[in-house]
């Protein structure tokens, strides 16, 4: 088994990862031009999840290419949720698209999702409202205010500690990967300098774009349940706004 890197091979890894002569939003748009050539007879709605799928998942294949181009190996294991007590920060229309795409799964899996929300808006509705008070814009130290709540994510499965809405995980999610030592994540509330490909979260929203644009062409966006680009724009913790579009979509 591969040993983790130390803190400086880490440095250096990151080094390399900026240095790294690559054309990240090809593969994007590549993903966007076969999206649209499959598209016809579909409906805009199942386009739209389709491409909001497949573009987390380009997300997650442009890392391990990395990953295997700098030989890195994740030092995450099945049953760690350390990091899903972290804040994720969402667009309000990435939480419309997250409840369409649950909408679309087998009635099993989408009910016991839309039940997994409104339960935990439930029961951790006290922590929700701090976490209200918490002004991610303005307080730099937010993260460790939010860590502090031990509130975890509306998606984590307490029990087995794994994510149930693993498909379509955000972009912050699927780009905070620990390559040193696994125990750094039990001994440090935010552990130091993790490698992060937060960078791709740029080319999987041009790639949004580029497929929201084509389908305004065809239907208007209130049509879809969405306002664009307003919604685009509206930034908050995820968990606030699944609970507000909830109640919407319902």
């Amino acid at each position: 088994m591969k040993q983790p890197l130390n803190y400086k091979e880490m440095i250096s890894k990151v080094e390399e990862i900026n240095t790294r002569n690559y054309d990240y939003e090809q593969p994007f748009f590549d993903a966007v031009d076969q999206l649209l050539d499959e598209s016809e007879g579909k409906h805009v709605a199942k386009l739209l999840t389709e491409s909001f799928e497949r573009m987390l998942t380009q997300v997650s294949t442009e890392m391990n290419i990395i990953e295997q181009e700098l030989s890195l190996t994740p030092s995450c294991k099945a049953g760690c949720a350390h990091c899903c007590y972290f804040p994720v920060l969402s667009t309000r229309l990435e939480a419309k698209m997250m409840l369409m795409f649950i909408h679309q799964l087998p009635k099993e899996r989408k009910e016991k999702l839309l039940n997994q929300i409104k339960s935990y808006s439930k029961q951790f509705s006290a922590k929700l409202e701090d976490v209200k008070q918490i002004n991610f814009k303005t307080d730099e130290s937010y993260k460790m205010k939010y860590i502090n709540l031990k509130l975890p994510c509306v998606f984590l499965d307490e029990k087995s500690k794994k994510c149930t809405a693993y498909d379509i995980r955000p972009v912050s999610c699927r780009t905070y990967v620990n390559y040193v030592d696994v125990n750094v994540c039990e001994k440090e509330d935010l552990p130091e300098g993790p490698v992060t490909f937060e960078f791709l979260h740029h080319y999987y929203v041009q790639g949004m774009n580029e497929i929201i644009v084509e389908i305004l062409e065809v239907v208007k966006d209130k049509d879809l349940g969405f306002s664009y680009p307003k919604d685009a724009a509206d930034v908050h913790y995820l968990p606030i706004l699944l609970e507000e579009e909830l109640a919407a979509f319902l």
